[in-house]
């Protein structure tokens, strides 16, 4: 019997995902900077942020993950 899958898996799996996104992004304006960047562009935030985002997503998706009973 399959146990009931918990709502902490789905959030996981959605900040693995997010994170991922907003890391590529940061990655992409790291490579491509704009014309006129924000004031605290060099701290590069995207990076930082996503790369969080996308361990804590790990980390609750491989906690929660659905386990069968026997």
């Amino acid at each position: 019997m399959r146990e009931a899958m918990s709502i902490w898996f789905f959030a996981g799996v959605l900040f693995l995902a997010y994170g991922v996104i907003i890391t590529a992004e940061g990655l992409w304006e790291l490579a491509h900077p704009p014309a006129h960047p924000p004031v605290l562009f060099n701290l590069h935030p995207a990076i930082w942020w996503g790369s969080m985002m996308a361990i804590a997503g790990l980390a609750y998706t491989i906690r929660f993950w659905p386990r069968v009973r026997r």
